[in-house]
């Protein structure tokens, strides 16, 4: 599970719950009483004090996000930052893979029609290594994504 996962769910138990990253740790708090966090660099632990997190709603929720996003290996806990290719200075200069053949087209950053805007960082040294995408590497310029 990412945090970003873990986040979103544990927001929609509550609009009282706030997640924030402090140090080492992914805290959780409700109406800004700390409850539980898990440990950014452990697998399998996360702690909570009992005595509170027994009285706050939807506590059992709480504690299966916690433990799925625990059993994660910290490392599979970011997601992957993603960049559009930017070709030419406009807003049609963007580096488009057609999904089904692999073509590559310059158009728009938008996504769908069929077509792949948005490249992770292990995706661009994939594209680096084609020979029949004709770009200067050294001058394209990699927006990241929002």
């Amino acid at each position: 599970m990412y945090y970003s996962e873990a986040e979103k769910q544990i927001k929609a138990l509550s609009s009282k719950y706030d997640v924030d990253m402090v140090g080492e740790n992914f805290t959780i708090t409700y109406k800004n009483v700390l409850v539980a966090w898990v440990r950014n660099n452990k697998r399998y632990l996360f702690y909570n004090d009992e005595t509170i997190f027994n009285k706050i709603p939807f506590s059992n929720n709480l504690y299966m996000i916690l433990a799925e996003l625990a059993s994660t290996p910290p490392a599979e806990r970011l997601e992957e930052k993603k960049c559009y290719v930017k070709v030419f200075d406009n807003e049609f200069g963007y580096l488009n893979i057609d999904i089904s053949t692999g073509g590559m087209i310059v158009s728009g950053m938008f996504a769908g029609y069929g077509y792949k805007t948005e490249f992770t960082d292990k995706e661009i040294k994939e594209l680096k290594q084609r020979g029949d995408i004709p770009l200067d590497w050294n001058k394209v310029i990699l927006e990241e994504t929002k």
